[in-house]
């Protein structure tokens, strides 16, 4: 069927803009604001325009997606339902030119193009009620009692702020007096009153974040949570919470005019207009947590229902609608223009110094000194102004100067350097520019100050979406060399050299220090399909969280082939090429398949005895739920090989993995029989193939069948 009647008139992009200024109106109560929260809680992923679109159009919408993306999950839309209209980009190919207007080429010397948007049109989504089908399994909230948080959100949370260069404190009136959280800029601090039951700290931790994600634009930014930033960041937390099962009957919001006006009244704009700026500050900042926090939280559903849903929701987020969206409503062109400027002037004042300073012996002692020319490092000058004192000379101001990220404010109101006295590695975006930086700090510094400090979330630079070096290797990458993603940026160059070294084919890419995100793995699979993709994060505990967490999202996604370094414990891949770049050339090689690697992992650390059954069965149920992550053809080898590793009989694996898992052998596909233990342990036992799991389908429906027929 088509995606609406002929008979039905078009909608013009007039009439869209026209319903959403209307919908924006509305908004006027603090309730009318709360229920919009609510509807973006479900919807997240979409930009604040086009959630007001939906929302006015079909406000009861759970799961939003076009009509392909319904299709390409088997559930069809139902004949007579009328779409929901968004707005979607209009772009065009342009040249990309550097600062003096000359065309950039990429390795091969061709001429780089980007999507430039032009405008918007109408596009048609439908709701998950407007179509029939396979049930699209939704997370399982869960069952929280007055007071409680989720497992892992307060750590997930912990984590964040501790990413954002934040010290974690507890305290209480003496320090907060009537407050619940505080963020302090000036000495990089964020508290959060320790009397709380678990529910509040977690609500005043996400508030204080949300402080940190979108208020805090210098060390001396210790303006207090009023206004405007009170409802930012409370609504932050709301959806944060709210998405997670946090009870949230306590929050409430204020007229839109007591913090919406004072703002309009100095920019002399509509209200509708910072309604629409702080929603979209809002979303932002929520969906940046929801997917920072996400890897370190407790799965709420099973593996095979986690594996659906995520194909549905990355299905929708990789539609060219949101894709182009996100970029087309992030910055203005000509603001974007000015920004990538500054900071690539940064980058060519930056790598102007890097000759004469500690750097160089730094590298050359960890053995990555062709790095300063082949992977553009720079320094920056030790000094309160050098950077902005140069990037004013070149006619910036002082505001896009800061906007680029470059400088902060210092408490005599200042612009002063906010990189000073470290090694700069530029980050490029997808386009190839550079916008941001990570710059470390010398060795001698002391513990006082941070090991890595990264340009802030700025209009064209947001750590948690970018990948180190992604832009640079993309062309290898397409050309069939292999991904390793790693911790840090220098463990990233470390890989690069070594693969320089021995003609190698493996690529070094980093998450420069954060969780490997949903944004992460699109930008990847962007570039590199479905070809393998190797993980070596550092060979200690939180190096193998985050390899496990990284592996569930790339599984999850739908990638097949996953290796997992196995590097000796206590080092990173730096540490390791430092005395020998062909050892870490062979570790990478050796890398096995991720489930296999990380599972093994667990069962030596469980430290199973011989007598142990309990601690046995428990290790095993727990591994059992990843085969159901894996391809169909990869379950029975990856359960033999657990079986095997805990000691468990075959006989017992199958009939606990029949029991717990019906749909083992099948994947709940129409028309084949459920899990049979009896089968299943022959599979095991006989060491039958994998490949055979795909034909065991159809035997076992015909003797159940048999045994249906008998039993009549």
């Amino acid at each position: 069927m088509s995606e609406e009647s002929a008979a039905r008139p078009r909608v013009t992009i007039e009439e869209l803009h026209d319903q959403l200024r209307a919908a924006v109106d509305a908004i006027e109560t603090g309730k009318q604001w709360q229920s919009w929260l609510d509807f973006a809680r479900r919807l997240h992923r979409y930009s604040f325009h086009n959630l007001m679109l939906i929302m006015a159009q079909r406000p009861d919408a759970t799961t939003v997606a076009s009509y392909n993306t319904w299709k390409s999950t088997r559930r069809q839309v139902r004949r007579g339902e009328r779409s929901i209209k968004i707005l979607a980009p209009v772009t065009r190919r342009v040249e990309v030119t550097d600062e003096l207007g000359r065309p950039k080429l990429d390795p091969d010397g061709h001429k780089t193009v980007r999507q430039h948007v032009v405008g918007f049109r109408p596009a048609s989504v439908f709701d998950i009620s407007q179509t029939s089908g396979p049930p699209i399994p939704q997370p399982v909230q869960p069952n929280l009692l007055a007071g409680s948080a989720p497992a892992g959100l307060w750590d997930a949370l912990a984590n964040e702020i501790s990413e954002r260069g934040y010290r974690l404190l507890r305290a209480g009136d003496e320090r907060l007096g009537q407050a619940n959280g505080l963020t302090v800029p000036s000495q990089r601090e964020v508290v959060v009153r320790d009397n709380v039951d678990a529910a509040q700290a977690v609500k005043s931790l996400a508030h204080e974040l949300a402080h940190v994600l979108l208020h805090v634009q210098g060390e001396s930014d210790d303006e207090p949570c009023r206004g405007i930033r009170e409802v930012e960041a409370e609504s932050v937390a709301y959806l944060t919470l709210s998405a997670r099962g946090v009870v949230t009957d306590a929050y409430s919001f204020p007229y839109v005019a007591l913090w919406a006006y004072p703002i309009a009244a100095v920019e002399h704009v509509e209200l509708s207009e910072i309604v629409s700026r702080t929603g979209q500050r809002v979303i932002d900042a929520a969906r940046t947590i929801m997917d920072a926090i996400e890897p370190h939280m407790a799965k709420t559903s099973s593996p095979s229902e986690a594996a659906v849903a995520v194909r549905v929701t990355e299905a929708a987020e990789r539609t060219s609608v949101l894709r182009d969206e996100a970029k087309a409503l992030a910055l203005p062109p000509d603001a974007r223009s000015i920004l990538v400027a500054i900071v690539a002037d940064s980058q060519a004042f930056l790598r102007q110094h890097v000759t004469g300073s500690w750097v160089p012996n730094y590298l050359a002692e960890r053995a990555l000194l062709p790095a300063v020319n082949s992977h553009g490092v720079g320094y920056a000058p030790t000094g309160w102004t050098n950077l902005t004192d140069h990037l004013r000379s070149l006619g910036y101001s002082d505001e896009h100067i800061e906007a680029a990220g470059m400088s902060t404010r210092a408490r005599t109101g200042h612009l002063i350097d906010r990189m000073r006295d470290r090694m700069t590695l530029p980050v490029r975006d997808e386009r190839g520019d550079v916008v941001g930086f990570t710059a470390r700090v010398r060795l001698d510094a002391g513990d006082d100050l941070p090991k890595y400090v990264n340009t802030p979330t700025t209009l064209i630079f947001h750590k948690g979406d970018l990948i180190y070096r992604l832009a640079e290797s993309s062309t290898l990458l397409r050309n069939g060399h292999r991904p390793v993603i790693t911790e840090g940026p220098l463990d990233a160059i470390a890989v690069d050299l070594a693969a320089q070294q021995t003609g190698s084919d493996l690529v070094g890419l980093a998450t420069s220090g954060t969780a490997f995100t949903a944004d992460h793995e699109r930008r990847l699979s962007d570039v590199v399909g479905t070809a393998p993709i190797y993980l070596a994060f550092d060979g200690d505990e939180a190096g193998r969280k985050a390899a496990e967490r990284a592996w569930s999202r790339l599984v999850d996604a739908g990638h097949r082939e996953v290796k997992v370094a196995d590097l000796p414990s206590g080092t990173d891949p730096a540490a390791l090429a430092e005395t020998n770049a062909s050892a870490l050339v062979r570790v990478l090689d050796d890398a096995g398949d991720a489930a296999y690697v990380l599972a093994d992992r667990k069962i030596a650390e469980a430290n199973i005895g011989d007598d142990d059954v309990d601690r046995r069965l428990a290790v095993f149920r727990e591994l059992a739920t990843w085969a159901e992550r894996l391809p169909l053809e990869q379950r029975v080898d990856f359960v033999r090989h657990l079986a095997d590793g805990t000691g468990m009989d075959p006989v017992d694996a199958a009939a606990d993995v029949a029991e717990r898992h019906p749909t083992f052998l099948s994947d709940g596909a129409p028309g084949r029989a459920l899990c049979n233990s009896a089968v299943l342990a022959s599979m095991l036992d006989d060491g039958a193939s994998s490949a055979q799991t795909d034909q065991i389908g159809a035997p076992v429906a015909e003797r159940a069948s048999h045994r249906a027929e008998v039993a009549g």
